[in-house]
């Protein structure tokens, strides 16, 4: 809003002039990567089950990358396309194939985080692309195993993605026959995880003297100059909604303090935790843990990013799998930088389930919510929680079992970075690592919007009420074509 009000962003501020704007309710305010799944298939993570990039799943133990093929409910241009519908959708996040599309579909050219291999239906068409327009400029996220040491680098390779991006898409609308085209500009993402320290003078990690400088800034007008191109483009005869079911902001998260209050509390036993403390002894390692822990970060992450993509994903779920008691553990956590995500290690649903179902769980995640609720940053006195939510009031449906059990989004005003402070676990300290702020310097928020424009939408009119629900039902009623009973939002 304030960019697109100083000048920043024209094409934003031209499509809030000239159709219809306002913010959205998200599924984000509890899990934010949940957002993307709910507005493709217009249900809540109990109905698709998908929410982060790392998720467990019912009847299974370990914590998995996630596979977007998992998602228990199909995107909605799957029914445009059962419908006759010619749909162009071009770098979904969090997308997979959909087997006997009829339509154009590619698959991670530059969503900049990749869930599985690029591909496209029809089979050459991502290989056209890169031969006319090339590979796309910036690294996915699994190349990223720290903070990129040159950050105008970075912010350059992101606003080059966002200029080629937007020539394939202009080139795709003019050489295909189209009803609906959905395309995702994934550079804000990376720029407001990497960059955000850069534009924000109250980050720690902002560089000192640099004023004025704001790359994240500068990604986002990338995107509206190449939205700006696909609007005329497409002609004022088409509609066009620009909406995002989540946003960035300054990352004070304490993830990576959760796994020592579990243990301090009695309930995670592993040989990552028992010195969370700095005062405390040094965590117990096991063998493998040691030998890692003796070549130099440096040289880990050398060796990492040559590995194919398939074969990272697997190591780096065999550390994360590794060292867990599970005769002794009731809760852990899933790992995540963004809210922390807590599960029981519950019977009959955990193949090594401890806890029994009823009020034995009930105790369990009563007893953990109230310690969440009493969190505070030793630094300022501040209650480190936003919101603490008990999943089972929040989201129900076939596919609440492979959802966390509670979730803590963190109060930005406490700013928490490398110590927590409770009643009954006291004083936790450590470090952040790679993942985490203060590399990890920007993190998601719940701000969610949508502008849109049209020959039947009236100019300047403020959207209320909508919800990122309500995107795939609007656009099947616009295209003619009924809505499947599992859509949880209106038209």
């Amino acid at each position: 809003d304030a960019w697109a009000a100083e000048g920043h962003l024209p094409t934003f501020a031209r499509l809030r002039r000239e159709g219809v704007s306002g913010r959205l309710g998200t599924t984000a305010e509890v899990m934010h990567v949940s957002a993307w799944p709910t507005l493709y298939t217009g249900t809540t993570p109990g109905q698709h089950g998908m929410y982060h990039a790392y998720q467990v799943r019912a009847g299974d133990q370990a914590i998995h990358r996630t596979e977007p093929e998992w998602c228990g409910q199909p995107p909605f241009w799957k029914f445009l396309d059962d419908a006759g519908r010619k749909c162009i959708v071009f770098d979904a996040f969090m997308d997979y194939l959909l087997p006997g599309f009829k339509g154009l579909q590619v698959v991670d050219y530059g969503t900049w985080t990749w869930f599985g291999e690029p591909g496209s239906t029809p089979r050459g068409m991502l290989r056209e692309i890169q031969r006319r327009f090339g590979r796309y400029p910036a690294p996915d996220h699994s190349n990223l195993v720290h903070v990129p040491d040159d950050t105008r680098r970075f912010a350059e390779q992101l606003i080059a993605g966002a200029e080629t991006k937007g020539r394939v898409v202009q080139a795709l609308a003019r050489e295909h026959d189209w009803d609906m085209m959905f395309v995702t500009f994934g550079e804000p993402h990376g720029a407001g995880h990497y960059l955000w320290h850069i534009g924000d003078p109250e980050y720690p990690t902002h560089p000192a003297g640099l004023i004025g400088q704001n790359y994240v800034r500068d990604v986002y007008a990338a995107v509206d100059k190449a939205i700006g191109g696909i609007l005329e483009a497409v002609g004022d005869d088409t509609t066009v909604i620009v909406t995002s079911g989540d946003g960035m902001g300054p990352n004070y998260s304490g993830c990576h303090l959760m796994p020592e209050m579990l243990h301090r509390l009695g309930h995670f036993y592993s040989g990552s935790v028992g010195g969370g403390d700095a005062s405390s002894s040094a965590p117990k390692k096991g063998l493998l843990s040691a030998i890692r822990q003796a070549v130099p970060l440096g040289l880990r992450q050398s060796v990492t990013r040559c590995m194919p993509r398939a074969m990272r994903y697997k190591l780096s779920m065999k550390w994360v799998n590794s060292g867990t008691d599970w005769s002794r553990s009731k809760l852990f956590c899933i790992p995540n930088s963004n809210e922390a995500y807590f599960r029981v290690n519950l019977q009959g649903r955990e193949p090594l389930g401890i806890v029994s179902p009823g009020a034995e769980y009930q105790e369990l995640i009563g007893s953990l919510c109230e310690e969440l609720d009493q969190l505070r940053n030793p630094a300022n006195g501040l209650r480190a929680a936003d919101q603490i939510y008990d999943m089972d009031r929040v989201f129900t449906g076939p596919r609440r079992g492979d959802l966390p059990d509670a979730v803590i989004n963190w109060n930005e005003k406490a700013r928490v970075l490398d110590a927590i402070e409770s009643p009954r676990a006291g004083l936790i300290r450590k470090v952040p690592g790679h993942a985490v702020s203060a590399f990890y310097n920007g993190n998601h928020r719940a701000n969610a919007f949508m502008f849109a424009r049209g020959p039947s939408l009236a100019a300047g009119t403020s959207l209320d009420g909508g919800h990122i629900l309500d995107v795939a039902p609007t656009l099947l009623t616009m295209l003619g074509v009924d809505l499947p009973r599992q859509f949880e939002g209106r038209a």
